[in-house]
């Protein structure tokens, strides 16, 4: 059995007047790998679903910075369920993971950092072909 678990990474929250919101930072050197690429996922609904794929040689390290965000990864083996919340942990999703999100607020942000540029060919967005390809 190949059991896995997922990676947290802590970043800096600074809140100068509640009222005014809180200052996310994100520091390449509190990220495990030289960033590639950023992207964000804005204004999703709630109920929404996003992700549902793999990559074969892309990490991610995924943030919620608004709303409510289930995080379900699967090794073809074990799945599991992590709820992203906008305080101050991200999340290593490692290549070879199916990894999906459930968009659980109207209005939840999620932004994601790459250590690979987009490829479509790193993409797997078949299930079943995940779990050949984990098998090979």
């Amino acid at each position: 059995m190949n059991k896995f678990k997922l990676k947290n990474f802590k970043f800096e929250s600074i809140v100068e007047d509640k009222n005014q919101g809180i200052l996310r930072v994100f520091e390449s050197e509190k990220i495990p790998f030289s960033i590639e690429r950023v992207f964000t996922v804005v204004n999703a609904l709630g109920g929404s679903k996003r992700g549902q794929h793999a990559h074969k040689i892309c990490n991610q390290l995924l943030c919620c910075v608004s709303g409510k965000i289930e995080l379900i990864c699967d090794n073809g083996f074990q799945k599991i369920n992590k709820l992203l919340l906008p305080e101050n942990e991200g999340v290593l999703i490692q290549k070879g993971i199916w990894a999906e999100q459930n968009y659980l607020e109207d209005n939840s942000v999620l932004i994601v950092f790459c250590d690979q540029p987009y490829d479509e060919d790193d993409y797997i967005r078949d299930y079943s072909k995940f779990l050949e390809w984990k098998n090979k």
